[in-house]
């Protein structure tokens, strides 16, 4: 295969800072409140963990990504029926089906030509990257009822994270602008950014693409301020790993998700054993950043905010000893009332410390220009999923592609995006105080589930019989492959715990 040109440091670069922003979005601003019992101690034990299982899949996933193109490389891969009556040759093992990747029920109508080029298969363009997302991913390596309940979980998974980034969102602008009930906002907040990611899609894509490395600075600004205003606030740091479980699964989310970016900063590399070392590289590096500034925000937030007694505030600059806080500024509290993180932190600061209020003003400023971002990125992954949807089902069904017909789609395809935005919005209007619950329990299922059933799915076949063996510029040492089975372990065992304490609170 000829190559293009090679990557630069800007390339890796730019993966290290996109799966830093995708990383730090509505885990972080969870994170704190859920460590009023447990503490700092249990949290970093459980975050330790988790990331080492974060990386593992990286590898893992990033073996699988490339297995995927080498088959699409050397292979015509039905990508909408594995049934292996429709084999007709093969290569190396490898089925080769009726129809080609360049099948265009993979794409929606709006889809770009610079998107199309990557996903055909010709003598022009042999050199070029081929189709890589997670779930052309799903279609070639899992049955095709797997592959429609995986998508479902993806579409699950955005659509629970839009629900997130409109509460956190909402909240924060209600705070930089004193407004009484985030329920005031929330309409304005959802539908300004809806209405731009379903409608003007060529104006969000640049947009998202810059703001992506503006938004991993402005949480890290925010983080290096929180600490350094910790440090004249020092509050009495409990631990108890009595409560380990409370951050089980909140920190799936806080670093988990980035799986869900590799096959598309894929595209932005070459298939050689360097560049593919190099992009593995950037990404784990991002995900360390990630765990870095988080705890670092908790460790912060822990120091200023109490976590259960109000009256456990040290003041640095006073010889008053302890100082007692009313009962609602307390970390306990805010996950009671479902609050975002900076909400106690901005009380106590106003409170305890007045001259210190910009600071807040600015940390609350940074959060609300992150989860717009955030949402603003979601719903549009959201929406062009949605339309690839319809798309494949256009074409199943019809099979026409006269100019009524894509008009007809394309108003399909609109519709259909408004419906699953108005979802987010409706849930997010009458469950106003329930953010750390959807961040704790359905955000962290679909995810969790998502790559330790799916995701691993992928991977063991990926590991085994036909699909071992194939020559891919970075394979996968023995002791590498028996990894999976902690991602495993790990990522089920997270969801069945999920599901235990959903069925334990409603009992």
């Amino acid at each position: 295969m000829a190559q293009g040109p090679s990557s630069n440091f800007l390339t890796y670069l730019q993966c290290y800072f996109l799966t830093v922003s995708y990383s730090l979005g509505a885990g972080v601003l969870g994170l704190p409140v859920t460590l009023a019992r447990a503490g700092l101690t249990p949290f970093l034990f459980m975050m330790t963990i988790c990331l080492v299982a974060q990386i593992i899949s990286i590898i893992l996933i990033t073996d699988a990504i490339q297995k995927l193109v080498y088959v699409q490389l050397h292979a015509e891969i039905s990508l909408a029926d594995n049934d292996p009556t429709n084999v007709k040759e093969s290569y190396d093992g490898i089925p080769l089906a009726e129809s080609s990747v360049t099948d265009e029920s993979c794409f929606s109508d709006v889809d770009s030509a610079e998107e199309r080029s990557l996903f055909s298969k010709t003598e022009s363009s042999s050199d070029e990257m081929p189709a890589v997302n997670i779930f052309i991913l799903a279609k070639v390596f899992l049955p095709k009822i797997l592959s429609c309940a995986s998508t479902m979980n993806f579409l699950f998974y955005f659509s629970v994270a839009g629900i997130s980034y409109a509460l956190a969102g909402s909240q924060a602008y209600a705070e930089v602008f004193h407004i009484n009930s985030a329920l005031t906002v929330t309409p304005f907040f959802c539908w300004l950014l809806n209405l731009l990611a379903v409608f003007g899609r060529k104006l969000v894509s640049p947009l998202v693409s810059v703001l992506t490395l503006f938004k991993g600075s402005l949480l890290l600004v925010a983080v290096i301020i929180a600490f350094a205003v910790s440090t004249t606030i020092h509050n009495k740091i409990t631990s108890n790993f009595q409560y380990i479980q409370d951050t089980y699964l909140i920190v799936t989310v806080a670093i988990g998700g980035a799986y869900l970016t590799l096959p598309f900063l894929f595209t932005k590399i070459n298939y050689v054993e360097h560049e593919v070392r190099y992009f593995r590289l950037s990404v784990t590096f991002g995900l360390i950043t990630v765990y870095i500034l988080e705890i670092l925000w908790c460790w912060a937030t822990l120091d200023v905010v109490p976590q259960i007694d109000p009256c456990s505030v040290s003041l640095s600059q006073t010889n008053n000893g302890t100082y007692c806080l009313p009962p609602d500024y307390t970390l306990q509290s805010a996950a009671e009332n479902g609050e975002i993180s900076t909400i106690p932190f901005t009380k106590v600061i106003n409170l305890v410390y007045p001259q210190y209020r910009w600071i807040a003003t600015l940390i609350s400023l940074f959060i609300m220009v992150s989860i717009t971002v955030s949402y603003l990125y979601n719903a549009t992954v959201l929406a062009h999923t949605v339309e690839g949807v319809i798309a494949s089902w256009w074409k199943e069904s019809w099979n026409k592609s006269d100019f009524m017909e894509v008009k007809c789609q394309n108003v399909t395809s609109s519709l259909a995006n408004i419906v699953f935005l108005s979802v987010i919005f409706i849930v997010a209007m009458f469950n106003p105080k329930s953010f750390v619950e959807v961040v704790e329990k359905l955000m962290s299922f679909a995810a969790n589930f998502g790559l330790g059933f799916f995701m691993s799915i992928i991977v063991w076949k990926c590991t085994s019989g036909k699909y071992r063996d194939l020559d891919v510029p970075l394979p996968l040492s023995k002791v590498q492959i028996h990894l999976q089975y902690i991602v495993i372990v790990f990522f089920m065992t997270a969801s069945i715990y999920d599901i235990v304490v959903w069925i334990s609170e409603s009992v």
